[in-house]
């Protein structure tokens, strides 16, 4: 997942690559880090992007796009919900 967060995976297509059944790789995600793996997936993604805002001069919609999200509303409501600040004021603090 590491490697792949910026395409649009899915629970299945990965417990496939590592042999598992979906709901038995859902467990183990779930087990191992605490929360499922749609949420893990938005918070590798939000912590790339906070990345990509610290390290680069790149605007937040190229940035939102190199995460694995199409839509800069949904990425700046999902980046505030993670973060309780906008990708901007995020930059500004931090970059």
């Amino acid at each position: 997942m590491q490697n792949h967060y910026m395409e649009g995976i899915t629970l299945d297509e990965i417990a496939g690559i590592v042999g598992f059944s979906p709901g038995y790789f859902s467990s183990l995600i779930k087990k191992e880090m605490g929360i499922g793996f749609s949420e893990y997936l938005v918070q590798l993604r939000m912590e790339k992007a906070k990345e990509l805002l610290k390290g680069t001069n790149e605007n937040v919609k190229d940035i939102c796009n190199r995460v694995g999200h199409s839509d800069l509303k949904h990425f700046t409501a999902l980046f505030k919900k993670y973060t309780g600040i906008k990708p901007g004021e995020y930059r500004k603090l931090y970059g």
